[in-house]
């Protein structure tokens, strides 16, 4: 007899089979609703069925990967944190399998009790020894993560995918030459990863060798539109038109845009700038052709953002016309003031980002520069500021809507004080002077030393001089804020 996904939910929660039958039932239906693209019916199939057999750890397993099919990446991994409760009492191959979900999903540091149990099972195995070392890194835990990678590799010397993550742990610890030295060997084994390639990239940006950094970010995941144009190659687009393609998160966007006003985009009759939804009032409001991703344009050459750098052959010095304020609006009068006064902070990113623990500050280490400046007027121009444990009266709080609400907001301060976020480089586009907070290793982009950046010139940066002591930068930001205070930064 052939049921229905109905009739099984009927039976499954009937008393005539038992539970765990019940729920391999369910399972079945959720798997036939999943191919027939009913993702929806799915994911109620095989919750269902955990709800009838909560102890089969595989059931979580097909859930998660359904919602991460759906797109849900935090349902997915709710999902495989109350799988953990079950983890003990699997094998050994099912808590690997539960492990690997979890860093797929983004919960990296979650797996570590997963690998440490089935690397004390199988203390020669090479794979189990460098899945917990990559999860002890997603723990930020980086000493012991080495500890662990290095015995991999004893293991199996020659594994691209260990040989990867070692090189992602050295560059945490801030080896930089160990870290590219390591990730080369996994690129003689597997040379067309494009994981280990960009990775590779993000170390050339930040050993200085820019040129070789673009060429690598070739490698990464590119957007390409549903159209007939053709991919711009850096050919001349004296009378035709070409729309640059937006990607990656704001800050990508606001950073890349000096690259649109490059002379050779500028002979082209029309460029248009795809970018995200919020962000397009913006763009507009600063005189770019700017639509919202995925709508349809009829054009002539299409180029992704990110690789224009390289097919402008720019090296890390280049600047935009005037890269002082290359996004600049018209309507909004700027302030200008003798001495320091309004002051813009943002301590956190977007807590989704993977690496977000690392260039976040927590928001109890502020209230000591905040009672430090009596003088100062702090804005809080975080987004969900309201998150944290700091005193409404501690600052204003402007509503900050789209981006173009939020750039006029920047244009009422003297200053912004900001982690490594899409609003330090909003503020830097606008020439907003802009004092950016970095971990002991930053991203790519900023280097390893020094105290400016080409990317925008009304910069100042502020670097960790020890992994995570953010106690130290503040201290130095409250120095210079002194200072400050009294004239023209």
């Amino acid at each position: 007899m052939i049921f229905t996904p109905n009739d099984t939910m009927h039976l499954a929660t009937s008393h005539a089979i038992s539970d765990e039958t019940a729920a391999l039932m369910l399972c079945a239906d959720g798997a036939a609703l999943s191919e027939a693209g009913n993702s929806t019916g799915a994911i109620e199939c095989y919750t269902a069925a955990i709800a009838k057999a909560p102890a089969v750890l595989e059931l979580y397993l097909v859930l998660a990967n359904a919602q991460l099919l759906a797109g849900d990446e935090l349902g997915a991994r709710g999902t495989l944190q109350r799988a953990l409760r079950h983890a003990a009492r699997a094998d050994a191959a099912s808590e690997f399998t539960l492990g690997k979900a979890l860093v797929e999903a983004g919960a990296g540091a979650a797996a570590v009790s997963c690998f440490r149990r089935v690397r004390a099972e199988h203390p020669n195995d090479g794979a189990a020894a460098s899945a917990l070392a990559a999860s002890l890194r997603e723990a930020r835990q980086p000493d012991d993560a080495w500890t662990q990678a290095a015995a991999a590799l004893a293991l199996n010397p020659d594994d691209p995918a260990t040989l990867l993550t070692a090189s992602l742990i050295r560059h945490d610890l801030g080896d930089l030459p160990g870290a590219l030295a390591l990730c080369e060997h996994s690129l003689t084994l597997r040379p067309n990863s494009p994981g280990t390639r960009v990775t590779r990239g993000y170390l050339r940006h930040l050993l200085g060798d820019a040129r070789g950094g673009w060429s690598d970010f070739e490698s990464r995941a590119r957007p390409a539109p549903d159209t007939s144009a053709l991919q711009w190659q850096g050919e001349s687009l004296q009378g035709h038109t070409i729309t640059v393609i937006g990607e990656q998160g704001a800050g990508d966007q606001f950073q890349f845009l000096r690259f649109v006003q490059h002379p050779l985009l500028r002979a082209a009759t029309r460029v248009i700038v795809t970018c995200q939804p919020e962000a397009v009032a913006l763009l507009q409001a600063a005189g770019f052709d700017a639509v919202a991703r995925n709508t349809p344009v009829q054009t002539d050459f299409w180029t992704p953002l990110l690789s224009l750098p390289l097919l402008l052959d720019i090296d890390a010095d280049w600047r935009a016309p005037d890269a002082r304020n290359y996004i600049d609006i018209p309507e909004v009068t700027r302030r200008a003031s003798p001495r320091v006064q309004r002051v813009g902070v943002v301590w956190a990113g977007n807590p989704l980002h993977r690496n977000d623990a690392v260039r976040s500050i927590p928001a109890s280490l502020l209230h000591a520069l905040l009672r430090t400046h009596p003088k100062v007027t702090f804005v809080c121009m975080q987004p969900d500021g309201d998150r944290d444990d700091i005193p409404a009266a501690a600052w204003e709080k402007p509503h900050l809507g789209d981006w173009l609400a939020t750039a006029r907001e920047l244009c009422t301060l003297d200053m912004l004080m900001t982690v490594d976020t899409g609003i330090a480089h909003l503020a830097g586009a606008l020439g907003i002077p802009v004092w950016i907070m970095l971990p002991h290793v930053p991203d790519w982009r900023w280097g390893m030393h020094g105290n400016t950046t080409p990317w925008y010139p009304a910069a100042r940066i502020f670097r960790q001089p020890a992994r995570g002591d953010w106690s130290r930068v503040l201290t130095n930001v409250s120095a210079a804020l002194s200072g400050a205070e009294l004239g023209p930064l």
